[in-house]
């Protein structure tokens, strides 16, 4: 089985946001390597804004391939938009049954800000299972 590929752009290397999402994926799909279908199935631009430290990073997901880049790196598919915490809460999200579990606590608190607009997901609706696969690749649990 061909291994997952994940590259930091050497324009993000100093950019701490871009560093810990390339190292939690890259940690994830080492230790739950049942997740790798997930990482083949993503095909999309992924845009994440950290608006409270300003910072935008970009990865960039191309079936099995994932270069993550400082910055907006072409078309979003789907936009992340919240403060840095809620972006690290993201990974807290349990997966049940291979989906996202929105029920327990932590999931009602990402809900919660989905709701109040302190979380927009902009293309969730137009890209649900792209936003299901990547909750898989996020979720330490």
């Amino acid at each position: 089985m061909e291994q997952a590929v994940i590259i930091l752009d050497e324009g993000a290397k100093d950019v701490g946001l871009a560093d810990m999402l390339f190292n939690l994926i890259r940690q994830n799909l080492e230790q739950k390597p049942h997740r790798l279908s997930s990482f083949r199935t993503l095909n999309s631009n992924v845009v994440i804004v950290a608006k409270d430290i300003d910072i935008t990073v970009t990865l960039a997901f191309n079936k099995g391939r994932l270069t993550v880049f400082d910055g907006m790196a072409g078309e979003a598919d789907l936009k992340i938009i919240a403060d840095h915490e809620t972006i690290l809460e993201l990974s807290l999200i349990k997966i049940s049954m291979g989906l996202p579990n929105y029920f327990d606590r932590n999931g009602r608190d990402i809900l919660k800000k989905l709701l109040l607009g302190n979380l927009k997901i902009g293309g969730m609706l137009k890209h649900p299972l792209q936003l299901v696969h990547l909750t898989k690749l996020f979720s330490v649990n």
